[in-house]
């Protein structure tokens, strides 16, 4: 308590520009610089590894008429950062890299404690840099493409593409990230510097500091490097998704690349960003959801051999779910759907015992709780979360508070989602083999 106290005083008379924002709690803590610029510290273990991620709310839904601008700026800049340390992260123990989604951009960056000042430096100058040249656009251009030929091979990116365009068709939610390889050629240096003055401003940056540092001696070098940027402010204008429009659209694909039948159903989910008690019920009921068809479709049938979950509600705007049900054989696919939406239908009736959400919720637990433990989970964790503007406190509580749910909330989040049918069905079948007629 006493080292709090020095603390916070410390903080009061030697940082000026730092604001009373602070909070602290067990192993994180929040700083916000006058110019807007919020610092996330999470402590780690004994080591000498440092971790920092300098997140920005700005990502492709920020683009206006040109496609994948906000890829096309992170990748610059990543090869900017690595060229100002000389390239050679293998000596110094450095590395690299950078994420770009649809409400943020997260630059990743891994090295030694005693390079913290050196670190910190180079963040800045990464995102103060103003002006790009003609090279530094091909060159990112030319990696983009690279990943997009990649894609364009891959049948499972194609088809999601496909249902992601069908669920949000009429939204950059629906666009592909990295932008199509003719749009990448219309984007010029000039697009790229606009995108990041009008988006890359200090409301929207959140640093994010892992390892064992003293918070004393590294809010000395983000004071130096970052607190005395000009103040800069960008309204975030995300689209507000209405609900799907109505019927369940159905995408057929045939590929070499499965052996069996691989099925993919996407529902709309409501955007619980800042909604702790929905978006922990929501969780809990998905976790329970899987037990429960584990237990149906793969242990006491044939006709599933795995199915695999993926959903996001922490976001600004949109939140969607969906399952990879693998199938065993190349039996009926629709016979498989329906025994599969008729078990979640069945499921999503029965209301959900308190025994059963806190079975749920001991397991939701347990996979979160590493982000405690974990340095790059954390990190990861956090860096996510906050740029795609969720508060601090309730990401970090979040966590904490997991066994704080509402079964009434839980079973009700059943009844909603899963009442209905899927927005978008994908079928990715085997091809079928052809028999070579005799001449």
């Amino acid at each position: 308590m006493l080292k709090k106290i020095l603390f916070s005083l410390f903080l009061l008379f030697s940082f000026p520009i730092i604001s009373a924002t602070n909070y602290e709690y067990r192993d994180s803590s929040i700083c916000k610089l006058e110019n807007g610029i919020s610092v996330i510290f999470l402590e780690g273990a004994e080591t000498d590894l440092l971790m920092v991620a300098l997140c920005v709310s700005a990502g492709s839904t920020d683009e206006i008429e040109k496609e994948g601008i906000a890829n096309l700026l992170s990748k610059i800049l990543t090869k900017k950062y690595m060229s100002s340390i000389n390239g050679n992260a293998l000596q110094t123990g450095l590395e690299s890299n950078s994420y770009t989604g649809y409400d943020q951009s997260v630059y990743y960056f891994c090295g030694k404690q005693e390079d913290l000042d050196d670190f910190l430096k180079n963040l800045s100058e990464l995102f103060l840099a103003s002006s790009f040249t003609p090279e530094d656009v091909t060159t990112s251009k030319n990696l983009v493409e690279q990943i997009i030929s990649n894609d364009e091979q891959m049948d499972r990116t194609i088809i999601k593409r496909e249902a992601r365009k069908s669920m949000y068709w009429h939204s950059k939610y629906g666009s592909n990230i990295y932008g199509t390889k003719e749009g990448l050629r219309l984007i010029n240096e000039n697009d790229i510097a606009l995108f990041k003055q009008n988006h890359y401003t200090t409301d929207r940056v959140t640093l994010v500091i892992a390892g064992n540092v003293s918070k004393n001696k590294t809010l000395e070098s983000v004071q130096k490097h970052f607190g005395q940027m000009e103040k800069t402010s960008s309204s975030i204008n995300r689209l507000q998704e209405p609900e799907h429009h109505g019927s369940v659209i159905k995408i057929t694909r045939y590929s070499e690349q499965v052996n069996v039948p691989v099925i993919e159903m996407y529902w709309k989910v409501p955007n619980y960003r800042n909604d702790k008690e929905k978006a922990l019920a929501t969780e809990i009921y998905l976790e329970h959801l899987g037990n429960m068809l584990q237990k149906s479709l793969i242990e006491e049938q044939k006709i599933v051999s795995s199915i695999a979950f993926s959903y996001s509600f922490w976001n600004y705007d949109y939140g969607d779910f969906y399952m990879t049900i693998t199938a065993k054989n190349s039996d009926d696919v629709d016979e498989i759907i329906t025994s599969v939406l008729g078990e979640i239908k069945y499921i999503a009736s029965e209301e959900v015992t308190k025994n059963q959400a806190e079975a749920a919720s001991r397991k939701l637990f347990d996979t979160y709780k590493m982000y405690r433990t974990d340095l790059l989970e954390a990190l990861d964790y956090f860096s996510k979360r906050v740029s795609a503007g969720n508060d601090f406190d309730y990401v970090k509580k979040f966590v904490l508070n997991i066994n704080q749910y509402s079964l009434e909330e839980i079973n009700k989040q059943a009844k909603e989602i899963f009442g209905k049918d899927p927005c978008v069905i994908c079928i990715l079948k085997p091809q079928p083999k052809t028999t070579d007629t005799p001449q």
